[in-house]
């Protein structure tokens, strides 16, 4: 499909006014991939991300070990206190990864921060 038949789809499919649709959203906007005029009518086509109120939901095992994440543990130290295998802690790491959207320690930590949760 090529660019003008994508754009001429898309305002098909809207009923509403585009900030309505924002607002309706329970995602934020990163960017604005791209913006036309059509008739008068200012489109625009963006790039959302999950809005991560309320959709963080860490189990007590997940909370404990980003808790000792934060502290500066490394893997096996965590494992040690709760009884658990290093390679154990790594897959709870993985799996918070996932939920939060990060790739990182260091950002697992200032995700969970910002949303209150540490």
């Amino acid at each position: 499909m090529i660019p003008q038949e994508m754009l001429k789809h898309l305002v098909e499919q809207v009923d509403a006014s585009p900030s309505k649709v924002l607002q309706k959203s329970e995602q934020t906007v990163n960017e604005v991939i791209f913006e036309s005029d059509v008739d008068g009518i200012r489109y625009y086509v963006v790039k959302c991300s999950p809005s991560f109120r309320n959709q963080i939901t860490l189990s007590p095992r997940e909370l404990a070990i980003a808790r000792l994440v934060a502290q500066g543990l490394p893997n096996k130290c965590i494992g040690n206190q709760l009884g658990i295998t290093h390679w154990t802690v790594a897959t709870y790491l993985r799996r918070i990864f996932s939920k939060l959207g990060v790739t990182s320690r260091t950002a697992m930590i200032a995700r969970l921060i910002e949303k209150n949760l540490l």
